[in-house]
């Protein structure tokens, strides 16, 4: 049984490995820099904090009831809590009180705090979308530089071979007098010239790869390497115009959102601020109690009188009576009882002159929402400059793309044949140097506009609300 269960552990470890290990997808690359990038963990945070501000305001309905508890020493000529005469002596003291209070009216300022909440709690929400946005896009964009310098390294690491191969030719035709030291020079030129290439082309990915990983926040200390899948290069004319990807863009990027709940809670705080302007009702309540060392039980026993004086006419006796009383300390729990006292109310509060403030704080919450209003404004022109530019620039791809691809097999073809008419000795070494570099460039060329087309169409499919992926 032991043995079972350390071979499934294996198994378990084997994969959780192999898993890691396995080249990264761009699926793969943006689902990971979106659980770890710290810009999104702030937001979530402060959205966080923004539910927490929407749940109290709609506590703030409920009634606030608060309870109070002293304990005193008076000490010297104080005024005896419980007698309410002056004493020498020193006497604790307790006073307990519980109040409620709750607002009845207030112009509603407690559901435009609540609708002021709700607003920016979508606000969060959709500046989270906004940054997401942002990073897939990065992230996308990095991940097919990558891709290109690695295509790019491979025909680097093609036209080296090519030319090691004609250069060791060269050589051995240079030993038998077949051909001069001039080819041989020259070839060993665009060996040099082609190292000097693979090396770049290894510098564009190490960067890529720095940059992928920056953004990913992923471990420096880990393994990591991309997928390279086969893409198909087939670009075709889009059917749909620029204003149709203007309008899918508005409607699906969260930018707008985001702009039209700032909106929303800008009026908001623009009505709190009117409301402020009105008079407020409250109800309230108080129970309260108090104790003091000095309380005590008066019991009256038997009543005697005592003679003070006589009549002035008729010399009768005058008696007072006198009651015996005795005082007994009054426990703790009567004099709360007896101590009780319970007060309810209503009270109103009528803005009349607050230096101005209230009446300020509504002239600046009435621009703020001006200003917000503007900022969808700017919002919505900046989506239209970025798809216009976007819209113009893969057209400018497409045509790159396909013109980059004609110029491959022209210049394909034009190194066969310099090949060839080197081979008969028609053509010299330079030339047939330069038709290779010429191919070389076409080639290199190409890749890279392989690589923006397909960059510039992710971004109109971003824009028109597709799931970023190759």
């Amino acid at each position: 049984m032991h043995k079972l269960i350390t071979v499934f552990l294996l198994l378990a470890y084997c994969t959780t490995v192999a898993q890691e290990a396995s080249p990264w997808t761009l699926k793969k690359c943006i689902q990971y820099a979106l659980e770890h990038n710290t810009s999104i963990a702030q937001n979530r945070l402060q959205g966080e904090i923004a539910e927490n501000n929407l749940l109290q305001s709609k506590i703030n309905r409920l009634p606030a009831i608060n309870g109070n508890g002293n304990h005193n020493y008076n000490i010297g000529r104080t005024i005896d809590p419980f007698t309410n005469s002056f004493n020498n002596t020193t006497i604790q003291s307790n006073s307990f009180s519980i109040g409620a209070g709750v607002l009845l009216y207030g112009g509603s300022q407690v559901n435009h705090t609540i609708n002021q909440n709700k607003s920016a709690l979508l606000a969060n929400q959709s500046s989270l979308a906004v940054i997401r946005n942002q990073i897939a896009l990065s992230v996308s964009q990095t991940f097919l530089q990558i891709i290109q310098g690695e295509e790019n390294l491979k025909w680097a690491n093609t036209q080296y071979e090519i030319t090691q191969s004609q250069l060791k030719q060269a050589e051995i035709f240079l030993e038998n007098g077949s051909t001069n030291a001039q080819l041989v020079l020259n070839l060993k030129a665009q060996s040099a010239n082609d190292k000097v290439n693979i090396i770049n082309a290894q510098n564009t990915i190490e960067r890529g790869y720095n940059t992928l990983m920056n953004l990913m926040q992923y471990p420096i200390d880990q393994s990591f390497e991309i997928h390279i899948q086969p893409m198909t290069y087939d670009p075709s004319m889009r059917t749909e115009s620029v204003a149709d990807i203007y309008t899918m863009a508005l409607q699906n990027l969260p930018d707008i959102a985001q702009a039209e709940a700032i909106i929303a809670q800008n009026k908001y705080a623009e009505k709190m601020a009117s409301a402020r302007l009105q008079p407020t009702i409250s109800g309230y309540g108080n129970i309260n109690t108090v104790y003091s060392q000095s309380g005590q039980n008066i019991r009256f026993g038997d009543t005697t009188f005592i003679p003070i004086g006589f009549t002035e006419n008729s010399l009768e006796q005058v008696l007072v009576p006198n009651v015996a009383t005795e005082l007994t300390p009054k426990s703790f729990g009567d004099q709360l009882t007896d101590n009780l006292g319970q007060q309810v109310g209503l009270s109103i509060s009528i803005p009349i002159f607050n230096g101005y403030r209230n009446q300020t704080a509504l002239k600046n919450a009435r621009l703020n929402t001006k200003i917000s209003e503007l900022n969808l404004q700017n919002t919505k022109n900046q989506i239209r400059n970025d798809v216009t530019t976007a819209y113009t620039n893969l057209k400018t791809a497409e045509s790159r793309y396909l013109a980059t691809k004609q110029s491959v097999e022209a210049q394909q073809l034009n190194y066969a044949y310099s090949q060839k008419r080197f081979d008969a000795g028609i053509l010299n070494s330079v030339e047939l140097l330069t038709a290779k570099n010429q191919w070389n460039q076409a080639q290199i060329q190409w890749i890279n506009a392989k690589y923006e087309w397909l960059f510039r169409n992710l971004i109109i499919d971003f824009y028109k609300g597709k799931e970023l992926s190759l």
